[in-house]
Formats: C-alpha cells, structure tokens, sequence
C-alpha cells in the first residue's frame, strides 16, 4: 500500500493512501461472496445458484462499499503504528477515487496540538506557607463532634438546626403535583434544602400540629412550576434535636485513630490533618496560576475539533449525572435560568483551560525528559500504594491493570508538576 504524507496547519495530516490492487480485489471478492450468501433464487437452495444468477441480483456499489468499511481499519491501523501518528481526535475520511482496479482514501487527521513553551522556571508567582489558626483548629474539631451527634426526640418548639419528622402534600391551584409529597420525611430546618421560605414556617411548631406552608416557587424552576404559588399542607410527626458528644478521653478513643488516645493527641491529629488541607489547597491555587502563566507566554494550538469533542464528552458525562438524580438536560437549564449555549460555552472555557493546562506540562515533561519510566520505577510507586492501602504489590498491580496506562502517566505529571514547584517561587 502506498502513502504520502501531506502536513497541513493547525496540526492536521492528510495521509492519501492507495490500496494495492490484488488488496482491493480480495477486499472486493470477500465482500460479494458475504452478499452472495444472502441470496435466494427460486429453484436453488440458498448459496446454491449459478454464479451468474447470484452476480445478477448482487448490487455491485454494495460490494464496493462494504469492501471499503472492511479494509479502512486496518489502512488506518497502519498509518498510526508504522507513520507513527498520534490521533488527538476522530479522522475525517475521503474516499478521492474508486472503481473495480483502483481504491485511494484521504484520512485527515488531527494529531497532537503544537506547543511552543515560553518561559516556565524562574518564575514569580507567590507560594504562600500553610497555617492552621486556633479557629480552623476548633472547627475542625466541632465538625468531628457534629459528625458524631446524635439526634434526640424533643418535646418543645422546633427551631433552626432540628429535624422536623412529617408527612407533606403540595397543592398548586388546589391540586398536587408531582413529586410534591411525602410521608416521614426527616427536613434539617436551616438546611435551606426546600424552596425559600418553607423552613422558616416550620420554626416555632411542635409535634403534633398541622401547618399550612406557603410559598412561591422560584423564576429558575421547573417549566411547569416556575412562578406558581404552592400550598404545602404539612403533619408533624417529630421534632429532634442535635445533641453533640462531650469532648473527653473516652470519645478519643471511640474514633478509633491509630495513636490517638487523648483529647491533645487528637487535637495535634486534626492539626496536622488541616494544615495538610491547607498545603493541597494553597498548592492547587499556585499551580493554576503557574501554568495559566506558563500558558500567556507559550504558544499552543489547538485544533476545534479536538475541543469539539471535549465539550460533546463533557455534555455527556453531564447529562448522565442529572439522568441518575431525575432531571433531564432541559430541566436542568430551566432551574438554573440558562440557555444550552451559554452552558457549551462554559464547557469550551473549562476545556480550552484544562487542556491547555496538560499541554503545558506534557512538554515541559519532554523537555526535562521526565516521561521515560523504568520497571524500577514502577515497582517503587505500586510499592507505595500497597504501603498506603495496606495491600500485597501483586494485589496492587492486579487492581490497576486495566488503567496501567493512566497510572503511568499520572505518575509523570506528579514528577512534572515537583519540577516545575521546585524552578519557580
């Protein structure tokens, strides 16, 4: 088979290849004999006719078109393994000449974008130094207490931070709708997890009693919802409120923490605990603004179809999450006031950023020739991940089989992204 290899701008490569003509005639052959056996004739038992019958009712563009489907993969397999192309999206295909002697096909491909880094070491961005204030410290520790709390029936009036037990039917027009009701539903009032004003009518009543809640549903609602007035006819069942564990030795070593036993140990734990938080967070801000840096003074192309393809995988992924919550695209849209086309648009934003991010440090790991991984290597990252969860190597390997190659090249931008955090300030 022959190839040429045409460069084109934007990272694009046309590849024209033309197909040998014995290829093309096996191709040719294989696809008529697949459509000949379809074939019935009356009077012969199918694949037994006389070949000139069966070429007869045989449509021949047919043949031509399957035996094209049926040779493009391996042409295209070759192109990416013996031209050593890297495809960074869906190849356009061209079929520019054929008849029964001769097939040639166009692919144009996008291959990797072009990068062109500027200046990425000695640069002044800012590291900021983690700290932990005797504040952080005594939320971290009251959240530890919250997580713990149990919830106690109470006899009095509900207020802000109870949990009201009750049944509810919601009436629009004086009709219920759909998903407007429930029954034993535990609400956290102040949670703000119901329409705006619905918590706040429950405060102040008690087990027991009926109330009439009125509200208005939002602008950015559901289509059929949006704007309504809504009366929600609500029973009490329970009002509970939080009771938070006392903060002693003995609730230390119910949390069950390695070396943790007293109420300063456990202090000096969730010290260490935020202060690491803190260290993630201030080292995720300085690395967007690094590599944005790095990213102003680089030139990088790339090409649309490779973001088209982000943003219709990123859509995707999307609408797979609001189907797994009951909402659909559209709903979604609605509640939150916003046209599909200002949300590609942020999807674009996100991609182009993101993607612009990995190219960054993609050549700054060539440059530096941190991509290349031994079996040393490794064998010393799967040894700190068993170390970590606790697991035999092998039991580690077998784990990640299947993404090797991802864990491989996370392992080269964690090696980068040290690199580039030790040449800059």
């Amino acid at each position: 088979m022959e190839r040429k290899i045409n460069k084109l701008e934007h990272s694009h490569v046309e590849v024209l290849c033309t197909v040998d003509k014995e290829e093309w005639k096996k191709a040719q052959d294989k696809a008529f004999n697949k459509l000949a056996a379809k074939v019935e004739i009356k009077g012969f038992r199918k694949g037994k006719a006389p070949a000139n019958l069966v070429k007869e009712r045989v449509n021949h563009a047919q043949v031509l078109s399957d035996a094209v489907d049926a040779l493009l993969p391996t042409i295209y397999s070759a192109i990416l393994s013996e031209d050593k192309i890297r495809p960074y999206a869906q190849p356009k295909v061209d079929v520019t000449k054929i008849s029964d002697d001769e097939l040639e096909v166009k692919f144009t491909i996008v291959t990797e974008p072009t990068v062109e880094l500027g200046n990425y070491k000695g640069l002044k961005i800012g590291k900021k130094e983690a700290k932990v204030t005797d504040k952080q410290l005594e939320e971290a520790t009251n959240q530890l207490l919250e997580r713990n709390a149990t919830l106690v029936v109470k006899e009095g009036e509900a207020k802000d931070g109870d949990t009201v037990v009750m049944d509810f039917v919601g009436l629009v027009d004086g009709k219920p709708f759909e998903g407007g009701s429930a029954e034993n539903y535990e609400l956290v009032l102040g949670s703000k997890s119901f329409i705006p004003g619905f918590e706040d009518q429950l405060v102040g009543h008690k087990a027991g009693e009926h109330v009439d809640v009125n509200v208005t549903f939002p602008e950015q609602y559901t289509e059929e919802l949006k704007g309504k007035p809504a009366v929600f006819q609500c029973d009490i069942h329970e009002v509970k409120e939080k009771k938070l564990p006392e903060l002693n030795n003995e609730f230390v070593i119910e949390q069950n923490i390695q070396g943790v036993e007293t109420v300063e140990q456990l202090k000096e734990h969730l010290k260490k605990q935020k202060l690491e938080e803190e260290e993630r967070k201030l080292k995720g801000e300085y690395f967007n603004k690094l590599l944005e840096e790095i990213g102003k003074g680089s030139k990088i192309d790339i090409p649309e179809e490779v973001l088209d393809q982000q943003v219709e995988s990123r859509k995707k992924d999307f609408m797979d999450r609001m189907a797994q919550s009951g909402l659909n695209f559209e709903q979604y849209l609605q509640i939150l006031g916003q046209k599909e086309e200002d949300f590609l648009a942020q999807l674009r934003t996100t991609a182009t950023k993101e993607l612009t991010n990995y190219l960054v440090l993609e050549e700054v790991g060539k440059k530096e020739e941190l991509t290349s991984l031994t079996d040393k290597d490794l064998e010393f990252e799967y040894a700190k991940l068993a170390e970590q969860y606790k697991m035999k190597i092998e039991d580690v390997k077998n784990a990640l089989k299947a993404q090797e190659d991802e864990f491989k090249n996370n392992i080269v931008m964690s090696r980068v992204e040290n690199f580039l955090f030790s040449n800059n300030d």
